[in-house]
């Protein structure tokens, strides 16, 4: 209600909802990005009070906006299928990062401030189900006696943080396993230019921006297959199914113990990440508004 009274004091021409959700009276034309459906099909990955309400606002925006903006092909496909909305009402504005690999100096001083003084593997994202951070833990837990890397998982706290508090301390390796907690977004580009190789267990995502900032800053990346995964990172990482801790290990082994191998893949990560950038997102966007307000 607020943003949409704001929205006609400003005398503007368009509202748009970037999370899920529209105003009840908007007062104007409105647009709506959807970023994934898993509230709807994985009501388990998520707190019960997100799935109440999101569940309701969800449908509701879709129903009253002009355009239905989506993140990837991948979450448009599932708009599709699962709330049958047309194929015609729907617009895919991929994101995109602008990040860039950080120089020696940065990268240092992070590893310093984090206390790393040997290499890492890293890991990324809020600690919740649906990361599947355990499932990494359980993978680096079969390797360490392999490798000489620490790992980091980074991310803010989320919910059913029990999970990976039990991995880490199954695996026996809780000295070897640094949790950062949150860090800020100015860290991004050394954390992930100073890690070994990136793995982002996820069991879906709508689209998998850790994925392309890792690429972009020519960090080795391994990943699964869930959701649209790999439409972002097409042949540029390692991909294996969610939650199989084995077929993680296997690939992060391969990368690990092959340097040629991760230069490849950095070489290929630099050139995917390449194409998505927040210029096409801004134009895929603005054209999207052209045609909720041509309607």
């Amino acid at each position: 209600l607020l943003a949409g009274r704001a929205a006609r004091r400003a005398r503007a021409d368009l509202l748009h909802g970037v999370h899920y959700e529209l105003p009840l009276r908007a007062g104007l034309p409105s647009v709506v990005t959807v970023h994934d459906l898993t509230l709807l099909t994985h009501p388990d990955w998520h707190e019960a009070s997100k799935v109440r309400y999101f569940g309701w606002a969800l449908r509701r925006a879709v129903r009253a906006a002009r355009r239905v903006l989506c993140v990837s092909a991948t979450t448009a496909r599932d708009l599709a299928e699962r709330l049958e909305v047309a194929p015609g009402r729907i617009d895919v504005t991929r994101l995109g990062t602008d990040l860039r690999p950080a120089g020696e100096a940065e990268v240092a001083a992070l590893r310093r401030r984090l206390g790393l003084d040997g290499p890492y593997l890293l890991g990324l994202g809020t600690v919740e189900p649906r990361k599947d951070l355990p499932t990494l833990v359980q993978a680096f837990a079969s390797l360490a006696g392999e490798l000489p890397h620490r790992l980091v998982l980074a991310g803010l706290a989320g919910w059913g943080q029990g999970a990976l508090a039990a991995a880490v301390a199954e695996s026996g390796l809780a000295d070897r396993v640094l949790l950062t907690g949150y860090l800020p977004e100015a860290d991004k580009a050394a954390l992930f230019t100073g890690a070994d190789m990136f793995a982002y267990p996820s069991r879906y995502e709508g689209f998998g921006l850790p994925v392309l900032e890792a690429m972009a800053c020519g960090t080795p990346v391994v990943t699964t297959t869930g959701g649209s995964l790999p439409e972002v990172a097409g042949d540029a990482a390692l991909l294996v199914d969610p939650g199989d801790p084995d077929a993680l290990a296997a690939a992060m082994a391969k990368l690990a113990g092959d340097p040629a191998a991760r230069q490849a893949a950095a070489a290929r990560g630099r050139a995917r990440a390449a194409t998505f950038t927040w210029d096409r997102c801004a134009a895929e966007t603005a054209a999207a508004y052209r045609r909720a307000l041509d309607r």
